[in-house]
Protein backbone atom coordinates (compact mmCIF):
# COMPACT_ATOMS: atom_id res chain seq x y z
CA UNK A 1 0.00 0.00 0.00
CA UNK A 2 1.22 3.47 -0.65
CA UNK A 3 2.35 5.45 2.39
CA UNK A 4 0.10 8.27 3.63
CA UNK A 5 1.54 11.81 3.49
CA UNK A 6 3.49 12.83 6.59
CA UNK A 7 1.47 15.02 8.95
CA UNK A 8 2.74 18.44 10.09
CA UNK A 9 4.65 18.00 13.32
CA UNK A 10 5.30 21.77 14.09
CA UNK A 11 8.54 23.78 14.15
CA UNK A 12 11.67 22.78 15.87
CA UNK A 13 13.16 24.83 18.69
CA UNK A 14 16.01 25.90 16.43
CA UNK A 15 13.57 27.23 13.82
CA UNK A 16 11.63 29.13 16.46
CA UNK A 17 14.79 30.73 17.83
CA UNK A 18 15.90 31.77 14.38
CA UNK A 19 12.47 33.29 13.62
CA UNK A 20 12.42 35.21 16.91
CA UNK A 21 15.95 36.49 16.25
CA UNK A 22 15.03 37.71 12.78
CA UNK A 23 11.84 39.33 14.11
CA UNK A 24 13.72 41.07 16.93
CA UNK A 25 16.35 42.31 14.48
CA UNK A 26 13.65 43.74 12.18
CA UNK A 27 11.79 45.31 15.12
CA UNK A 28 15.01 46.93 16.34
CA UNK A 29 15.54 48.40 12.88
CA UNK A 30 12.02 49.79 12.78
CA UNK A 31 12.37 51.31 16.27
CA UNK A 32 15.73 52.85 15.32
CA UNK A 33 14.22 54.31 12.12
CA UNK A 34 11.27 55.78 14.03
CA UNK A 35 13.58 57.31 16.64
CA UNK A 36 15.75 58.85 13.90
CA UNK A 37 12.72 60.27 12.09
CA UNK A 38 11.35 61.68 15.37
CA UNK A 39 14.69 63.28 16.22
CA UNK A 40 15.02 64.75 12.73
CA UNK A 41 11.48 66.04 12.88
CA UNK A 42 12.08 67.70 16.26
CA UNK A 43 15.31 69.30 15.03
CA UNK A 44 13.57 70.55 11.88
CA UNK A 45 10.69 71.99 13.93
CA UNK A 46 13.18 73.70 16.25
CA UNK A 47 15.05 75.20 13.29
CA UNK A 48 11.82 76.29 11.63
CA UNK A 49 10.65 78.00 14.83
CA UNK A 50 14.03 79.74 15.14
CA UNK A 51 13.86 81.03 11.55
CA UNK A 52 10.28 82.19 12.00
CA UNK A 53 11.14 83.99 15.26
CA UNK A 54 14.01 85.82 13.57
CA UNK A 55 11.89 86.77 10.58
CA UNK A 56 8.99 87.91 12.74
CA UNK A 57 11.20 89.99 15.05
CA UNK A 58 12.72 91.82 12.08
CA UNK A 59 9.25 92.39 10.63
CA UNK A 60 7.97 93.93 13.89
CA UNK A 61 10.97 96.24 14.14
CA UNK A 62 10.80 97.17 10.44
CA UNK A 63 7.14 98.15 10.63
CA UNK A 64 7.64 100.34 13.70
CA UNK A 65 10.94 101.94 12.66
CA UNK A 66 9.44 102.85 9.29
CA UNK A 67 6.93 104.99 11.21
CA UNK A 68 9.48 106.63 13.53
CA UNK A 69 8.98 110.39 13.49
CA UNK A 70 5.52 110.12 11.97
CA UNK A 71 3.63 113.12 13.39
CA UNK A 72 0.41 112.98 11.43
CA UNK A 73 0.08 115.52 8.63
CA UNK A 74 2.88 117.68 9.97
CA UNK A 75 6.63 117.50 9.54
CA UNK A 76 8.92 120.30 10.71
CA UNK A 77 11.43 119.89 7.89
CA UNK A 78 15.19 120.22 8.21
CA UNK A 79 16.31 122.73 10.81
CA UNK A 80 12.80 124.02 11.65
CA UNK A 81 12.27 122.36 15.02
CA UNK A 82 14.52 121.46 17.91
CA UNK A 83 14.39 117.73 18.53
CA UNK A 84 14.22 116.67 22.17
CA UNK A 85 15.35 113.48 23.92
CA UNK A 86 12.57 112.94 26.49
CA UNK A 87 12.57 110.25 29.16
CA UNK A 88 10.85 107.16 27.66
CA UNK A 89 9.52 106.40 31.14
CA UNK A 90 7.34 109.54 31.17
CA UNK A 91 3.69 108.55 31.67
CA UNK A 92 2.32 112.00 32.34
CA UNK A 93 -0.05 114.20 30.40
CA UNK A 94 2.45 117.04 30.89
CA UNK A 95 3.34 117.67 27.26
CA UNK A 96 6.74 119.20 28.03
CA UNK A 97 7.74 115.93 29.73
CA UNK A 98 6.92 114.14 26.49
CA UNK A 99 9.24 116.47 24.56
CA UNK A 100 6.72 118.74 22.81
CA UNK A 101 6.52 122.52 22.77
CA UNK A 102 4.96 124.93 20.27
CA UNK A 103 7.05 128.03 21.00
CA UNK A 104 9.89 127.58 20.44
CA UNK A 105 8.93 124.55 18.39
CA UNK A 106 10.12 121.28 19.88
CA UNK A 107 9.35 117.66 19.05
CA UNK A 108 10.83 114.31 20.19
CA UNK A 109 13.58 112.90 17.99
CA UNK A 110 12.13 110.07 15.87
CA UNK A 111 14.68 107.60 17.25
CA UNK A 112 16.86 107.47 20.35
CA UNK A 113 19.15 104.52 21.05
CA UNK A 114 21.00 103.19 24.07
CA UNK A 115 24.30 101.41 23.31
CA UNK A 116 25.25 98.35 25.34
CA UNK A 117 27.57 100.43 27.55
CA UNK A 118 24.89 102.99 28.50
CA UNK A 119 22.46 103.06 31.41
CA UNK A 120 18.98 101.95 30.40
CA UNK A 121 15.87 103.90 31.44
CA UNK A 122 14.66 102.97 34.91
CA UNK A 123 11.19 101.81 33.83
CA UNK A 124 12.53 98.70 32.07
CA UNK A 125 16.18 98.41 33.18
CA UNK A 126 15.32 95.76 35.79
CA UNK A 127 13.59 93.64 33.14
CA UNK A 128 16.51 93.79 30.67
CA UNK A 129 19.74 91.81 30.43
CA UNK A 130 22.69 93.74 31.80
CA UNK A 131 24.28 94.52 28.42
CA UNK A 132 21.13 94.94 26.35
CA UNK A 133 20.95 97.69 23.80
CA UNK A 134 17.65 99.56 23.55
CA UNK A 135 15.92 101.59 20.89
CA UNK A 136 13.15 104.13 21.52
CA UNK A 137 10.67 105.07 18.79
CA UNK A 138 8.62 108.29 19.01
CA UNK A 139 5.58 108.74 16.76
CA UNK A 140 1.81 108.92 16.60
CA UNK A 141 -0.46 106.02 15.72
CA UNK A 142 -1.25 105.82 11.97
CA UNK A 143 -4.96 106.30 12.62
CA UNK A 144 -6.93 109.50 12.93
CA UNK A 145 -9.45 110.12 15.69
CA UNK A 146 -12.43 112.42 15.29
CA UNK A 147 -11.64 115.18 17.77
CA UNK A 148 -15.30 115.56 18.72
CA UNK A 149 -15.36 111.96 20.01
CA UNK A 150 -12.50 112.41 22.50
CA UNK A 151 -13.96 112.37 26.02
CA UNK A 152 -10.96 111.53 28.23
CA UNK A 153 -8.09 113.68 29.46
CA UNK A 154 -5.48 110.97 30.01
CA UNK A 155 -4.35 110.19 26.44
CA UNK A 156 -2.00 112.64 24.63
CA UNK A 157 -3.10 113.55 21.09
CA UNK A 158 -1.31 115.44 18.35
CA UNK A 159 -3.46 117.71 16.19
CA UNK A 160 -2.11 119.45 13.09
CA UNK A 161 -3.59 122.41 11.24
CA UNK A 162 -4.38 122.89 7.56
CA UNK A 163 -5.91 126.31 8.21
CA UNK A 164 -3.22 129.01 8.35
CA UNK A 165 -3.42 130.17 11.96
CA UNK A 166 0.27 130.39 12.82
CA UNK A 167 0.05 127.33 15.08
CA UNK A 168 1.26 124.25 13.15
CA UNK A 169 0.33 121.71 15.80
CA UNK A 170 -1.15 121.21 19.26
CA UNK A 171 -0.15 118.37 21.56
CA UNK A 172 -2.50 117.85 24.49
CA UNK A 173 -4.36 115.28 26.55
CA UNK A 174 -7.19 117.74 27.05
CA UNK A 175 -9.81 117.55 24.30
CA UNK A 176 -10.74 121.18 24.89
CA UNK A 177 -7.25 122.24 23.74
CA UNK A 178 -7.59 120.58 20.34
CA UNK A 179 -8.99 123.51 18.39
CA UNK A 180 -7.03 123.47 15.12
CA UNK A 181 -8.99 123.29 11.87
CA UNK A 182 -8.75 121.84 8.36
CA UNK A 183 -8.55 123.94 5.16
CA UNK A 184 -12.08 125.31 5.45
CA UNK A 185 -11.01 126.98 8.72
CA UNK A 186 -14.23 125.86 10.42
CA UNK A 187 -14.08 122.09 10.80
CA UNK A 188 -11.93 120.64 13.59
CA UNK A 189 -8.92 118.72 12.36
CA UNK A 190 -8.49 115.07 13.35
CA UNK A 191 -6.16 114.07 16.19
CA UNK A 192 -3.51 111.35 16.37
CA UNK A 193 -2.81 109.28 19.55
CA UNK A 194 0.81 109.60 20.68
CA UNK A 195 2.88 106.48 21.36
CA UNK A 196 6.43 105.71 22.57
CA UNK A 197 7.94 102.22 22.18
CA UNK A 198 11.24 101.09 23.72
CA UNK A 199 12.70 97.80 22.47
CA UNK A 200 15.16 95.76 24.58
CA UNK A 201 16.27 92.19 25.37
CA UNK A 202 14.97 90.47 28.50
CA UNK A 203 16.45 87.27 29.99
CA UNK A 204 12.98 85.71 30.28
CA UNK A 205 9.66 85.65 28.48
CA UNK A 206 7.78 85.13 31.75
CA UNK A 207 9.92 86.59 34.51
CA UNK A 208 7.70 85.59 37.43
CA UNK A 209 9.10 83.17 40.01
CA UNK A 210 12.71 83.55 38.88
CA UNK A 211 11.95 83.53 35.16
CA UNK A 212 11.63 80.84 32.52
CA UNK A 213 15.13 81.32 31.08
CA UNK A 214 13.89 82.18 27.56
CA UNK A 215 15.67 85.29 26.19
CA UNK A 216 13.00 87.49 24.67
CA UNK A 217 12.61 90.67 22.65
CA UNK A 218 10.31 92.94 24.65
CA UNK A 219 8.82 96.38 24.25
CA UNK A 220 8.09 98.96 26.93
CA UNK A 221 5.21 100.96 25.54
CA UNK A 222 3.49 104.23 26.36
CA UNK A 223 0.17 103.95 24.55
CA UNK A 224 -3.31 105.07 25.46
CA UNK A 225 -1.81 107.07 28.30
CA UNK A 226 -0.53 103.88 30.00
CA UNK A 227 2.98 102.46 30.42
CA UNK A 228 3.31 98.68 30.06
CA UNK A 229 5.91 96.06 29.13
CA UNK A 230 5.03 93.09 26.95
CA UNK A 231 6.92 90.21 25.39
CA UNK A 232 7.19 90.16 21.60
CA UNK A 233 9.39 87.31 20.36
CA UNK A 234 10.96 84.54 22.46
CA UNK A 235 14.44 83.30 21.56
CA UNK A 236 15.92 86.70 20.64
CA UNK A 237 19.07 86.62 22.72
CA UNK A 238 20.93 89.73 21.59
CA UNK A 239 20.56 92.67 19.22
CA UNK A 240 22.77 95.39 17.84
CA UNK A 241 21.90 98.66 16.09
CA UNK A 242 24.09 100.61 13.69
CA UNK A 243 22.72 104.03 12.80
CA UNK A 244 22.94 105.45 9.28
CA UNK A 245 23.89 109.13 9.61
CA UNK A 246 22.87 111.67 6.98
CA UNK A 247 25.50 114.34 7.58
CA UNK A 248 25.07 116.27 4.33
CA UNK A 249 21.25 116.43 4.71
CA UNK A 250 20.44 114.81 1.35
CA UNK A 251 18.38 111.95 2.80
CA UNK A 252 20.95 109.16 2.33
CA UNK A 253 23.24 107.68 5.00
CA UNK A 254 26.86 108.82 4.71
CA UNK A 255 28.21 106.50 7.40
CA UNK A 256 27.09 104.08 10.11
CA UNK A 257 27.87 104.27 13.81
CA UNK A 258 26.85 102.36 16.91
CA UNK A 259 26.72 105.52 19.03
CA UNK A 260 25.48 108.86 17.63
CA UNK A 261 26.13 110.41 21.07
CA UNK A 262 29.92 110.02 20.81
CA UNK A 263 31.74 113.29 21.40
CA UNK A 264 34.26 112.60 18.65
CA UNK A 265 33.16 111.68 15.15
CA UNK A 266 33.49 107.92 14.47
CA UNK A 267 35.57 106.69 11.56
CA UNK A 268 33.98 107.80 8.29
CA UNK A 269 31.60 110.26 9.98
CA UNK A 270 33.85 113.28 10.28
CA UNK A 271 32.07 115.72 7.96
CA UNK A 272 28.96 117.22 9.55
CA UNK A 273 29.24 115.44 12.91
CA UNK A 274 27.42 117.43 15.60
CA UNK A 275 28.37 118.06 19.21
CA UNK A 276 24.74 118.14 20.41
CA UNK A 277 23.27 114.67 20.82
CA UNK A 278 19.80 115.67 19.59
CA UNK A 279 21.23 116.95 16.31
CA UNK A 280 22.93 113.65 15.61
CA UNK A 281 19.78 111.67 16.46
CA UNK A 282 17.89 113.97 14.11
CA UNK A 283 20.27 112.88 11.31
CA UNK A 284 19.55 109.13 11.60
CA UNK A 285 17.90 108.09 8.32
CA UNK A 286 18.38 104.30 8.48
CA UNK A 287 19.23 101.55 10.95
CA UNK A 288 21.10 98.30 10.44
CA UNK A 289 19.46 95.80 12.82
CA UNK A 290 21.19 92.53 13.76
CA UNK A 291 19.43 89.95 15.93
CA UNK A 292 20.95 86.83 17.49
CA UNK A 293 18.19 84.22 17.78
CA UNK A 294 18.58 80.85 19.47
CA UNK A 295 16.46 77.71 19.23
CA UNK A 296 13.84 76.82 21.82
CA UNK A 297 15.60 73.62 22.94
CA UNK A 298 19.21 72.48 23.17
CA UNK A 299 20.00 70.17 20.25
CA UNK A 300 23.80 70.08 20.36
CA UNK A 301 24.79 73.22 18.46
CA UNK A 302 28.36 73.98 17.37
CA UNK A 303 30.11 74.97 20.61
CA UNK A 304 32.98 76.70 18.75
CA UNK A 305 30.85 78.94 16.53
CA UNK A 306 30.91 82.73 16.92
CA UNK A 307 28.47 85.30 15.55
CA UNK A 308 28.96 88.67 13.88
CA UNK A 309 26.37 91.26 14.91
CA UNK A 310 28.38 94.21 13.61
CA UNK A 311 30.22 94.98 16.84
CA UNK A 312 33.98 95.30 17.16
CA UNK A 313 34.15 91.72 18.46
CA UNK A 314 32.08 88.67 17.61
CA UNK A 315 29.63 87.12 20.08
CA UNK A 316 30.28 83.65 21.50
CA UNK A 317 31.26 80.93 21.43
CA UNK A 318 28.44 79.42 23.49
CA UNK A 319 28.68 75.98 25.08
CA UNK A 320 25.07 75.31 25.99
CA UNK A 321 23.93 73.13 23.09
CA UNK A 322 21.56 75.71 21.57
CA UNK A 323 21.72 76.46 17.87
CA UNK A 324 21.87 80.15 16.96
CA UNK A 325 21.59 82.30 13.87
CA UNK A 326 22.06 86.01 13.10
CA UNK A 327 19.28 87.83 11.22
CA UNK A 328 20.03 91.28 9.80
CA UNK A 329 18.25 93.98 7.87
CA UNK A 330 18.72 97.64 6.97
CA UNK A 331 15.59 99.66 7.72
CA UNK A 332 14.97 103.14 6.32
CA UNK A 333 13.43 105.94 8.36
CA UNK A 334 11.37 107.65 5.62
CA UNK A 335 9.90 110.34 7.88
CA UNK A 336 13.42 111.73 8.18
CA UNK A 337 15.25 110.76 5.01
CA UNK A 338 12.29 111.04 2.65
CA UNK A 339 11.60 114.65 3.56
CA UNK A 340 15.24 115.60 2.97
CA UNK A 341 15.27 113.98 -0.47
CA UNK A 342 12.35 116.16 -1.54
CA UNK A 343 13.85 119.43 -0.29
Amino acid sequence: MPKSPATQQGMSLVEIMISLGLGAFMLLGIISLMASVSSTRSALANTSDQIENGRYALQLLSEDLALAGFYGMYHPGVGVATYTLPDPCADTTNISDLGFAASPMQMPAPLVGYPATSTLPTCFAADAVSDSEALVVHRVEPRQVDTSTITTNDVPYLQTADCETGTPFIMSANAADLILQIKDCSTLAAAWPYVVRSYFISPCEDCSGGGDGKPTLKVHEFSGGVLATRALVAGVEDMHFSYGMDLDLNGSPDCYTSDPTADAAPTGCSGGWEVDDWKNWANVVSIRVSLLVRGAVATGGDTAKTFDLGRASRSGPFSDGYKRQVYSSVISVPNVGGVRESE
